[in-house]
């Protein structure tokens, strides 16, 4: 058995870019091999890139060396980890192997030859297992897809990977995706909520979740080979569960850029009060679309636009309240609220902003199976949400203090229109959620693309047809990226709301895909194991979330005067 060896020729002066530790799907580096397999790296623990794309043994030891070593790992983990769930045909499918096809263009022979890989159940599935059950089947996922895009224009296209993630970095990562743009909307929630409900649904939803998430790594220790979503809900459900999970996936990604759109022409308004929808939408479209068309190796350090918005704009949103002395927009003197709402019709609308914050369950398995020691993972857990309540809760109670009953759908927008605010300070926190869609568009949107081509390629016709000329080729995957940003832009034009869409996602997604679903998993699969007080307390959770989940959703389409 041989190990890869890196390449002996470095540019000077290299910047040093660890390669990712937490994302599963990275293993999976060279197209033809077994999913779940991993390179025998048993020197890899010091094993990093250069900016330059060759490799190093070592540390990184300055601190650009190790702030990018955390964008690299978060950009991997923030792009691949709604793709590992993304299943598609098996190589026995037509589908699939135009698919493969497709994809392996990219990478020649050589390239595809030179690691050494061992499968998977010759190292995690004969150590985790704690049921002795069969293993699952290991379909071939969108993520092992955009693994192979990621490396395919390396210099190096095979190296070895590190296996596990620190304590410090899956922290890292579980707050980076905690943490988004439902931000914004919790000082609307509390308008709808008052602080009496509002503090109780919001501890319902962060209790809850941080619950499900424990819940998710024992599910995944109850089978051999499990390491995503998906392998969950097949676990407990058999094989078939995976297309329902694929679609709930796609459709949720296909949400978020909907809120991405929505957010970006929010800020562009606020910055130019008199730009119409439609030039809004239409700057949207040519803003966001070319992210699409970068390679996911360029868009690896943008995803870290998203954490550093949300917490320059809590620094804002609390210097700018301390700084005014009169309201509105003033801690010091703060606005009118309500403990209980006075207009209890709007209620509903907050179980889905409030569970919106709470929607990164499908990270989880990923951060849980690559962790240096598994054990931590609860605390790991517990610290991540502690952090993230905490960032939640300050945001939520200073934006509803500072503006109260007038409160709008995006706490940027109260900033924009409030004078007596250092405008400067302001336009900058306004300009960092405006760059936030256009860092993390590509990223989201770029599974459901891939799962576009994959799709398209596996009709024999179109496989043909694409096989006459290269242009063809690249004309199903360009029309699909445009096609798929256009019906985004339709959504958003249909649906312009941003509390609307945040509602939805929370209400319909986050329930389902962070409480309902692993709450349903954990019974089937330990029905007999589970004691009296925890049966109450699952199915109190479940009935609970399920009837938030229903309102929520209901109440995101219906009129409200907000």
């Amino acid at each position: 058995m041989s190990n890869t060896k890196p390449s002996a020729t470095a540019p000077s002066s290299p910047v040093h870019i660890r390669v990712p530790l937490n994302t599963h799907p990275s293993h999976l580096l060279t197209p033809g091999t077994n999913y779940g397999a991993i390179l025998d790296d048993s020197n890899s623990s010091n094993f990093y890139f250069s900016a330059h794309g060759d490799s190093h043994y070592g540390s990184p030891s300055s601190f650009r060396g190790h702030l990018e070593s955390f964008a690299g790992s978060y950009s991997r983990a923030s792009a691949l980890y709604m793709a590992e769930n993304l299943s598609i045909a098996p190589s026995s499918n037509p589908a699939s192997k135009h698919g493969e096809d497709f994809l392996e263009e990219a990478m020649t022979e050589e390239e595809q030859n030179k690691a050494k890989l061992l499968p998977l159940d010759h190292t995690l599935t004969q150590t985790l297992s704690l049921h002795g059950f069969p293993q699952l089947s290991r379909p071939t996922t969108v993520a092992s897809m955009i693994s192979q895009q990621f490396h395919a224009n390396s210099s190096i296209p095979a190296v070895a990977v590190p296996r596990k993630s620190t304590f410090v970095q899956s922290v890292f990562n579980s707050v980076n995706v905690l943490v988004g743009i439902g931000i914004l909307a919790l000082p609307l929630a509390f308008r709808c909520a008052g602080w009496l409900f509002g503090s109780l649904i919001f501890l319902f939803c962060a209790l809850s979740t941080n619950y499900t998430a424990k819940l998710i790594a024992r599910c995944l220790d109850a089978w051999p080979n499990s390491t995503t979503y998906g392998d969950m809900g097949a676990a407990a459900f058999g094989d078939r569960v995976r297309t329902f999970v694929s679609v709930i996936f796609v459709v949720e990604l296909m949400t978020i850029g909907v809120a991405m759109v929505v957010l970006l022409g929010d800020g562009i308004e606020s910055l130019f009060p008199s730009v119409d929808m439609i030039s809004l939408r239409i700057a949207s479209f040519v803003t966001l679309t070319p992210m699409l068309f970068l390679p996911i190796r360029k868009l690896a350090y943008t995803s870290l636009i998203g954490i550093i918005s949300c917490t320059c704009l809590v620094t804002i949103v609390i210097y700018d309240g301390l700084s005014k002395k009169e309201k509105p927009g003033s801690l010091v003197d703060p606005m009118t609220t309500e403990v209980i709402p006075s207009e209890l019709y709007n209620l509903p609308l907050s179980f889905g902003l409030m569970m919106s914050g709470f929607s990164g369950h499908a990270v989880f398995p990923a951060i849980y199976r690559d962790m240096e020691n598994p054990k931590h993972y609860e605390t790991m857990v517990n610290l991540t949400y502690v952090i993230t309540m905490g960032v939640y809760i300050t945001m939520a109670i200073a934006g509803y203090m500072m503006f109260g009953l007038e409160t709008m759908q995006e706490i940027t927008q109260n900033l924009a229109a409030t004078p007596g605010y250092s405008k400067w300070i302001n336009r900058l926190a306004i300009w960092l959620i405006v760059l936030t869609p256009i860092a993390k568009y590509g990223l989201m949107m770029n599974p459901v693309c891939l799962t576009y081509e994959l799709w398209m390629t596996g009709y024999a016709k179109v496989e043909t047809w694409c096989k006459f000329h290269s242009w063809r080729r690249h004309f199903v995957t360009g029309s699909g990226k445009i096609i798929a940003s256009l019906l985004v832009i339709l959504i958003a034009t249909v649906f312009p709301g941003f509390d609307r869409v945040m509602s939805l996602l929370g209400a319909l997604f986050s329930f389902g895909i962070s409480a309902i679903f692993p709450l349903i998993c954990y019974i089937k699969l330990f029905q007999s194991e589970i004691s009296a007080k925890e049966h109450v307390l699952i199915y109190t959770l479940l009935v609970i979330s399920t009837a938030m989940a229903v309102a929520g959703t209901i109440w995101s389409f219906l009129p409200n005067d907000l």
